[in-house]
């Protein structure tokens, strides 16, 4: 639990001298927290879809009898998930400080981390929880191909035999004999496509009769030979290669009604720039926010002695794809709500413990404990 107790005044320290505990404190201590303001983490998941020519399509409709569809490389891009995570952001706005001095009850506040409220007497607050911090490397990319040689089961190398003449003495008469010189160099493409393609027919024939003799095959050899199958499409054909790439956004709302751009994405391109109007508009706003109760009148002074903290408003968000609303939902917005204050001398006198909710700094709940 990451959270730690401060004492903030001298009334809880163990002093070992009995004659001090009635003394007054005249050194004042003090101590400093901060009201958060709501903000949304928003996880854009893309998905591209990359179109791959096989190095054979030319030869598909003479070969197989068929067109491929992909004959150029290219890429589509949508929209796959929206994920939004709320978040307290620190407002360097709402800064408060404690300073006590004098005969006090021993008062406890509980901060988080970050420096927000998270309870006051002998609440505890909300568990904040440790969450791991991690790195994944980003997987290498590069546009597909296929390799073609790599599909061959023969050499890539071919025997060729080079024109050589010679002159032997036969029946006593010299005469010119052709000796060839061998030497090896590599498969055209011609050789590498009738060798694939005799391959992709032997492998669909070998199939259909393991599936056509007694006890069959499992169902393991019959994918295995059927992916074999489509990797010699392939190269006739082309295929489709799919990623996801996934980016983060952050928004806070200053005020309701306004609406932000988060992106532009393109179908083509993906993610883009912001100037890119080309590119789809996702844009982000908050809207219909309700507070409960009444609000503090503007520029009203803070009671001394008091703990500030949040009466939070509930707004609608959504998440707009140009015109269309992907995410909509009832969300909590400290800021667009109004601050109170909760009198120190009360929770001293009452022996009150106040509970916090520090993602929005406003109260959970309020226990006398005496």
């Amino acid at each position: 639990m990451r959270r730690f107790v401060l004492c903030m005044l001298c009334g809880v320290l163990a002093l070992p001298a009995t004659g001090q505990r009635g003394r007054a404190v005249t050194t004042p201590l003090s101590l400093s927290y901060m009201l958060p303001r709501g903000g949304f983490r928003v996880e854009v998941t893309a998905e591209c879809t990359e179109l791959v020519p096989g190095p054979f399509h030319e030869y598909a409709e003479r070969q197989l009898g068929t067109r491929p569809a992909i004959t150029s490389p290219g890429e589509s891009w949508r929209v796959k998930s929206i994920r939004v995570i709320p978040v307290a952001v620190a407002d360097e706005r709402e800064v408060y400080t404690l300073t006590t001095s004098g005969e006090y009850g021993a008062l406890l506040l509980n901060l988080t981390p970050e420096g927000f409220l998270a309870g006051v007497g002998q609440a505890t607050g909300t568990p904040v929880e440790e969450r791991p911090v991690e790195y994944t490397a980003p997987s290498s990319w590069s546009p597909g191909e296929i390799e073609y040689a790599r599909f061959g089961i023969e050499s890539t190398l071919k025997e060729v035999l080079d024109s050589n003449f010679s002159t032997m003495e036969i029946d006593g008469v010299e005469r010119r004999v052709w000796d060839p010189i061998e030497r090896h160099v590599l498969k055209g493409k011609e050789e590498y496509v009738q060798e694939i393609t005799n391959e992709l027919f032997a492998t669909r024939r070998k199939r259909l009769d393991a599936l056509t003799s007694p006890g069959g095959i499992t169902g393991e050899s019959i994918e295995e030979s059927r992916a074999i199958e489509e990797a010699y499409l392939s190269l006739f054909l082309g295929k489709r290669v799919t990623r996801e790439v996934t980016r983060a956004f952050f928004y806070t709302p200053e005020r309701a009604g306004e609406t932000t751009l988060l992106f532009r994405f393109a179908e083509r391109q993906g993610f883009t720039g912001r100037e890119n109007v080309t590119g789809i508009p996702y844009l982000i706003e908050v809207t219909d926010a309700v507070v409960p109760g009444e609000k503090t009148p503007e520029n009203a002074p803070a009671r001394p002695g008091g703990i500030a903290y949040r009466v939070p408003a509930v707004a609608t968000l959504r998440v707009l794809g140009g015109e269309r609303a992907l995410v909509e939902e009832r969300c909590v917005v400290p800021q667009l709500g109004y601050l109170k204050y909760f009198p120190l001398d009360v929770i001293n006198s009452e022996g009150l413990s106040i509970e916090f909710y520090p993602l929005h700094g406003s109260i959970k709940n309020v226990t006398r404990g005496r």
